[in-house]
């Protein structure tokens, strides 16, 4: 299956969801989810309107227990 389709079938909110996802995937462990590269992602969904805040919020609280990273997507 390419990226694409498994994109699809994943379907994210947008590229914050996308990077817990990825995070979730490939590792057991909330410590490696980075702050920064979250919030960026939330900031660059949030300008080109892919998602609302509360869609933000909502996969945040489904991917991680990190209150740093819930807080990111809390101040929306």
């Amino acid at each position: 299956m390419n990226e694409y389709k498994r994109l699809r079938k994943e379907d994210p909110v947008g590229f914050a969801e996308l990077y817990l996802l990825r995070c979730n995937k490939e590792s057991k462990s909330d410590d490696l989810i980075d702050k920064e590269i979250y919030s960026k992602l939330v900031g660059l969904d949030t300008r080109l309107g892919t998602t609302t805040a509360s869609e933000q919020l909502i996969c945040c609280l489904y991917n991680t227990t990190r209150l740093d990273i819930i807080k990111v997507g809390s101040y929306l």
